[in-house]
């Protein structure tokens, strides 16, 4: 699909060429040959940047409108064509049914709509055949919505495979906790209860006294978390500070680390897990560039959000002795760890002598 559009648009603006060179061109079609252009490139980019759909959008409809308003004002004297133009705008318009919110992606599809049945009966005169071109537009259109509403019922149902399948896994280790962890926990409990009671006259009597207490605690928090693992909706909610203390917590002490925290990022709320979670992921890379790249000069942490991302990046311009080796169960902890909250952990080179590990974290609705 791309090669198409790069096809019709150079069709689009060799047409415009010749018809300068050769013949002239009148100002309507310069205007109609160079919107066309100008749409199909904003199609293209709508890849490029996915986060500016609506925007390209927008754009390309308001170019197509401000062509067909021109015309209205003069004589329809635009050719017959607008196959790069009508491309690009279905192509935009499926972007938004698959991307945008609902009722953005609405209102840019009927506005869309609008503008590329209209744009015939506007542009054209009357011994063209107008109201045939509208209808194969408005075919045109259908289709990239309905292209658009297949994708992002694809997307829906593969997010909701994903969820049953992360609640599976959460049940399952519930399960495994409650049956395992926990019955061994309490056992050691009822062990130091019953010492306590036999060596009441002991000197160990304090300690076993506090090693009951670690187990009650432990047992306590292992059941909170069984609870969290069932009832997801039971989790504490999202909180702004603790994110920048955590990151701090690792970083402070190395001279060698420079720090780069995104403005804002204190007010930031996120879920716990992401606090703990971004803690390991910082304490492990430093751990790992100490014990493989112990002559890295620069070791930089950065912190930022993208795209409702949270992104954590870690460099290094030290040379791994071990790095092609497979990755140890500290990277295999990070990204189980990553992937269980709906991440992703990019690692390898940077460059010619650098590697970077790059988390990405996704936030909630109310933390952005």
């Amino acid at each position: 699909m791309i090669l198409e559009i790069l096809l019709l648009a150079g069709l689009n603006v060799d047409e415009l060429i010749r018809r300068i060179i050769l013949n002239g061109a009148q100002p309507g079609e310069v205007l109609y040959y160079s919107s066309g252009a100008v749409i199909c490139v904003l199609a293209l980019l709508r890849r490029r940047y996915p986060g500016w759909t609506g925007q390209l959008a927008a754009v390309a409809i308001a170019i197509s409108l401000l062509v067909s308003g021109v015309s209205l004002l003069s004589t329809p004297s635009a050719p017959l064509g607008g196959d790069c133009e009508t491309t690009g705008l279905a192509l935009l318009i499926g972007a938004c049914c698959h991307r945008l919110a609902s009722l953005r992606a609405g209102i840019l599809a009927v506005l869309g709509g609008a503008a590329m049945v209209v744009a015939p009966q506007l542009r054209y005169g009357e011994d063209q055949p107008r109201l045939t071109v509208a209808i194969f537009w408005a075919i045109l259109w259908g289709v990239g919505v309905a292209v658009g509403l297949m994708l992002r019922d694809s997307d829906a149902r593969r997010e909701a495979a994903l969820a049953a399948a992360r609640n599976r896994e959460r049940l399952a280790l519930a399960r495994e906790l409650h049956d395992l962890v926990a019955h061994h926990i309490t056992g050691v409990v009822v062990r130091a209860q019953a010492a306590q009671v036999v060596l009441a006259d002991s000197t160990e009597h304090e300690m076993l006294g506090e090693i009951e207490q670690a187990g009650s605690e432990a047992l306590a928090a292992v059941r909170r978390l069984v609870g969290v693992l069932r009832s997801p909706e039971d989790a504490p909610p999202v909180t702004t500070g603790g994110l920048v203390e955590a990151i701090e917590s690792v970083v402070d002490g190395n001279d060698r680390v420079a720090l780069e925290l995104a403005p804002g990022l204190a007010e930031l709320a996120v879920a716990p897990e992401t606090v703990s979670t971004v803690h390991r992921i910082v304490l492990e890379s430093l751990t790992n560039v100490a014990k493989h790249a112990p002559e890295a000069r620069h070791v930089t942490v950065a912190v930022d959000v993208e795209d409702r991302r949270l992104r954590v990046a870690i460099d290094n311009d030290g040379v791994a002795r071990s790095r092609r080796t497979a990755d140890g169960y500290g990277l295999i902890g990070m990204r189980e760890r990553i992937e269980a909250l709906g991440g992703r952990l990019t690692t390898g080179p940077d460059g010619e002598r650098g590697w970077r590990v790059l988390a990405e974290l996704p936030l909630p609705k109310d933390g952005l």
